[in-house]
């Protein structure tokens, strides 16, 4: 009963850390591929770029095919760029 807690517990933490890293990588300052990030990290931060590639991406073939209005792909463009500026702030450095 012990080493099944024990067990238990093992696999919370490592799922805690999992959920750590994947907070760093994508809320995170810098780019998803900075060089402090691990592997695992650079891998979150890159799959939360393709999900909004892919969300725009869709938007995009919506458009075209007719299922969304201009106004509602234009919506739906700036929903995506907010929550973007969002996550990641552009920051322009000082000269």
């Amino acid at each position: 009963m012990a080493a099944m807690v024990m067990f238990a517990g093992a696999i919370a933490a490592m799922y805690a850390a999992l959920i750590c890293m994947h907070v760093a990588a994508t809320h995170g300052r810098g780019p998803a591929g900075g060089p402090s990030r691990s592997g695992l990290a650079r891998w979150l931060a890159a799959a939360a770029d393709r999900r909004r590639a892919r969300v725009e991406a869709e938007a995009a073939h919506d458009l075209v095919a007719g299922y969304l209005s201009r106004e509602r792909y234009h919506a739906t463009m700036a929903a995506t760029a907010a929550r973007e500026d969002a996550e990641h702030p552009l920051t322009v450095p000082r000269v």
